[in-house]
């Protein structure tokens, strides 16, 4: 009672919770008694998550089990140029059903799948930022949930959490140069996954001086390897995509774009090549921010575009269905796709309503739809948030689904309640899937200094 007066004298402004177990990032609402989240100074945030968990054996035929959920975390916020937050999820192995495990846990408590290899590690890093992304230099190192690499035509939207015995960190690097951008991407921080980069050549910087050719005429140049050695081994893959933009309208609410881009995979027994083309819009349009992507791919064989997309965690083991052969191992039709990813973000400050809806579908000529859909939403200050998300993989052929939804509501100025629930898709040892259900609920507390 002690602990729960103290936070209640607290103004609350943490900005991360664990996405584990639901598998989505998350901010935890803000308290009533905020100042608003000022940005001078250095802030210290303490957060404290519990709560009972319904969690699957992960086993074929094994029943669910019964955890104690609890996640602490600190962090430091410097600003726009610095943030660092540590946090540890931990399940806590209560009632265990069959098949039984819990002598294989840490201390016959804690779940030793969750903390068995290096890379699960990573996952006590919630977050470090140094720098600006969109600046001269910016380094990111946090779980990722919906990651792409410049247009996304190798790393689209890619979520290292989809497996629930593997927790990696992963990390971004960008620079820029005068007329150069690079940007590095790696999966997972401490062990040998996928690894990306692009270079992005403004070529009116090159050639004008005139800022009415700057941003204007892009060229892109990418690429992407799998060495396939953490959370379970699977095949190796490597991409190379290059790729060209032109303003076709440049304004202050709305740029649009026209896209050029061909890609092949370059493992041996599978160089198969595509090529799209494409529109994109970006807009602003009084307090709406709207982005729309249109292409015509023509792809196949072992090459797609967004090959490290929402689903490859899972995919990399059985490209669709639960069953199938992996997705570096898969060959599809040589055919045509249609292509659409929607942003839609509403929100004019704190005081009011938040809604961000995200959403991209793939449909292919030979009968296979792909598709990954996320809404989150924020009540006006804060007070209650929710966020949910869908991925579907091989519709029309073997589908997949991938579901994950969680919320939260404040009670006091510095607890709240929370609920989630998702769907989790173990990794076997013969490289299939074994599919389950995780629901969970809780209270939080948390408080911020300044």
């Amino acid at each position: 009672m002690a602990l729960i007066a103290l936070l209640h004298s607290q103004s609350s402004t943490v900005e991360e919770v664990p996405n584990d177990p639901p598998q989505e990032t998350y901010s935890a609402p803000e308290s009533s008694g905020s100042s608003g989240g000022s940005s001078e100074g250095i802030g210290f945030r303490a957060l404290l998550e519990v709560g009972p968990l319904s969690f699957p054996s992960g086993t074929r035929g094994g029943e669910q089990d019964l955890f104690g959920y609890a996640y602490p975390s600190l962090g430091v916020d410097g600003g726009e140029d610095f943030a660092f937050m540590l946090g540890a999820p931990l399940r806590f192995r209560l009632l265990d059903n069959d098949p039984k495990q819990k002598d294989q846990d840490y201390g016959a408590w804690l779940r030793r799948q969750d903390w068995d290899e290096r890379s699960d590690y990573g996952q006590v890093v919630r977050l470090l930022r140094i720098g600006d992304e969109s600046g001269r230099f910016g380094l990111r190192v946090q779980p990722f949930l919906e990651e792409s690499l410049g247009r996304g035509y190798l790393v689209n939207r890619y979520d290292n959490q989809l497996n629930p015995d593997y927790h990696p960190a992963g990390g971004t690097v960008s620079f820029t140069a005068g007329p150069a951008r690079v940007q590095l991407l790696a999966s997972d921080v401490l062990a040998a996954r996928v690894f990306s980069g692009e270079l992005l050549l403004d070529l009116g910087r090159i050639v004008s001086d005139s800022e009415e050719n700057f941003d204007r005429y892009l060229v892109r140049a990418s690429a992407a390897h799998d060495f396939g050695e953490a959370g379970g081994v699977t095949p190796e893959a490597t991409l190379a995509s290059v790729g060209g933009e032109f303003a076709m309208y440049k304004g202050e609410r709305l740029r649009s774009w026209a896209l050029l881009a061909g890609g092949a995979r370059l493992n041996a027994g599978a160089q198969d090549v595509g090529a799209l083309l494409g529109v994109a819009f970006e807009g602003n349009f009084k307090g709406t921010q709207l982005s729309v992507t249109v292409q015509g791919r023509r792809q196949g064989g072992g090459f797609r575009f967004g090959y490290f997309g929402a689903g490859y965690e899972l995919s990399r083991f059985s490209a669709v269905g639960l069953s199938e052969e992996p997705q570096a191992d898969q060959r599809v039709p040589q055919d045509f796709s249609g292509y659409l990813e929607l942003s839609v973000a509403r929100g004019d400050g704190p005081d009011s309503a938040e809604v961000v809806a995200s959403g991209a579908v793939e449909y292919s000529a030979f009968g296979r739809a792909d598709g990954d859909l996320s809404l989150s939403f924020s009540s006006p200050g804060g007070e209650s948030r929710g966020i949910a998300r869908v991925v579907v993989v091989g519709l029309g052929d073997k589908p997949r689904y991938s579901v994950a939804a969680e919320f939260r509501r404040r009670v006091l100025p510095a607890m709240y309640v929370w609920g989630a629930g998702a769907t989790v898709h173990f990794p076997q040892p013969d490289d299939t899937l074994v599919r389950g259900v995780s629901v969970g609920a809780g209270v939080g507390v948390d408080f911020a200094r300044r």
